[in-house]
C-alpha cells in the first residue's frame, strides 16, 4: 500500500537528520558543561523523540495495525517525557539568564552552584519521569493508541484532570517564562547592557560568554514560540469535543479509566472526519515542531568553533579506527583555519641596541588550535 502521508518520506528523513545532528551535538563539550545542563537534557530527550518519530512514521506509514506493543509502551512514555522537558528546560534557562542579567555571580557560591545543578536534574529528569510514570498512569485510558501514518502515541483519558496533569506542562511553564522571567531579562539586558557585557567578559567564574548568553536566550525564545502555542492549542482541542457534547468530566474514577486497557487504533479517515477542528493540520503542526526545534538547537550550538573542533577530533578518531590516514583530515582542517593571525608579544632576552628601551616587540604567529 502507498503511504497515507502525501509528503512521505519527508518527515521521516527530517527526523532522522534531526536525531543525527543532536547526537553529533552531544559530543560537543559546549553542551556538556555544567552551566548547560538544561540544554544537555533537552538534546538528550529530543534525540530519542525524533528517532522514535522517524521509526513510527516508517512502520505505520500505510497502516494503523496494533503491533510492537513493548516498543509502543516505551515510545509513549518517552514522548510524554519530551513534552514535559521542553517547557521545563525553557523555564530553567530563563531563570539562569535572569540571574546573569541581574549581575549575580551564579558560580561563585558553591551552595548556589549545587542548587542550580539540583534544579537542572529535577527539571530535566526527575519531574518528567514522574509525570510519564505514576502521574500518566493515573489518567491513562488505554495502553496506547496507533494513529495511521504517524504511529503509536499516548492515550490519556478525556477528562479535565488528564488535560491538567499531562497537557498542562505545555503551557504553564512557558507562561511563567513569558510573563515573569522573559520581560525582566530583556529589560535588564537593555538597561544594563554595558555592565552585563563587562560581567560576562571579565568574570571568568561565570563560565558563560556574551555569545553563549545570546544563544541560550535565542533558544529559550524559539522554544517558547514553539511550545506555548502548541500547549494552548492542545488544551483547546482536548476540551472542545467534550464541550460540544455538554459533558466535561473532571475524573471518572480509577475503575472507569482503567476498565478497558486494549490499545486503540485511529485511521487516517477517522482523523480527517473530525469536525470540531482541523485535526489533520493540527497533527502535522504538532509533529513538525520536534525536528524544527532540533534544527534550531544545532544551528545555535552545533556550528560554533568549539563544536567544529570536536567534530574534527571525532573524525580523526574514526579514521584511526578504520586505519585511514588521518593526516588528510588534519591537513584539510589546518588549511581551512590558516586565515587567523594572532598578534602576540615575546620578550627578547638580548634585545639589540636600538630596541633596548623596549620591553617587548610584537611578532606574528599562526594559530592552529
Amino acid at each position: 500500500m502507498a503511504a497515507i502521508d502525501p509528503t512521505f518520506p519527508l518527515y521521516s528523513v527530517a527526523c532522522i537528520l534531526a536525531a543525527a545532528l543532536l547526537l553529533l551535538l552531544q559530543l560537543s563539550s559546549l553542551v556538556r558543561q555544567n552551566n548547560n545542563l538544561g540544554i544537555s537534557f533537552l538534546c538528550f530527550w529530543a534525540f530519542f523523540e525524533n528517532l522514535f518519530y522517524a521509526v513510527n512514521t516508517i512502520v505505520w506509514s500505510d497502516n494503523a495495525d496494533i503491533k510492537l506493543d513493548v516498543y509502543c509502551d516505551i515510545v509513549t512514555h518517552v514522548m510524554i517525557i519530551s513534552y514535559v522537558v521542553k517547557p521545563l528546560t525553557t523555564l530553567t534557562l530563563m531563570r539562569r539568564l535572569y540571574l546573569i542579567a541581574s549581575l549575580r555571580d551564579v558560580d561563585l557560591s558553591a551552595h548556589i552552584n549545587r542548587r542550580d545543578r539540583l534544579i537542572g536534574w529535577m527539571m530535566g529528569l526527575v519531574l518528567p519521569v514522574l509525570v510519564a510514570g505514576p502521574v500518566y498512569y493515573t489518567v491513562q485510558g488505554s495502553r496506547f493508541e496507533v494513529l495511521e501514518g504517524f504511529g503509536c502515541r499516548s492515550s490519556p483519558y478525556p477528562a479535565i484532570l488528564a488535560t491538567l496533569l499531562i497537557y498542562g506542562w505545555l503551557f504553564i511553564p512557558p507562561l511563567v517564562s513569558v510573563f515573569i522571567y522573559y520581560p525582566r531579562v530583556l529589560w535588564l539586558f537593555y538597561r544594563q547592557n554595558r555592565e552585563i557585557n563587562r560581567y560576562l567578559n571579565s568574570n571568568t567564574s561565570a563560565s558563560i560568554s556574551r555569545m553563549n548568553y545570546l544563544r541560550i536566550l535565542a533558544l529559550a525564545s524559539i522554544d517558547v514560540v514553539l511550545t506555548l502555542p502548541i500547549g494552548i492549542t492542545t488544551l483547546a482541542t482536548s476540551l472542545l469535543p467534550q464541550t460540544n457534547r455538554q459533558s466535561v468530566p473532571f475524573y471518572r474514577g480509577w475503575k472507569t479509566v482503567h476498565s478497558d486497557w486494549t490499545p486503540q487504533s485511529i485511521t487516517y479517515v477517522e482523523l480527517k472526519s473530525a469536525r470540531e477542528y482541523n485535526a489533520v493540520a493540527w497533527v502535522y503542526i504538532a509533529y513538525w515542531t520536534s525536528p524544527m526545534l532540533a534544527f534550531a538547537i544545532f544551528g545555535l550550538f552545533g556550528l560554533t568553533q568549539q563544536a567544529r573542533e570536536t567534530y574534527w577530533r571525532a573524525l580523526r578518531t574514526v579514521a584511526a579506527w578504520c586505519r585511514w590516514d588521518p593526516s588528510i583530515l588534519r591537513v584539510r582542517h589546518h588549511s581551512a583555519r590558516m586565515d587567523r593571525i594572532d598578534f602576540t608579544s615575546r620578550v627578547l632576552e638580548n634585545p639589540p641596541r636600538y630596541a633596548r628601551s623596549l620591553l617587548e616587540i610584537p611578532t606574528f604567529s599562526w594559530l592552529d588550535r
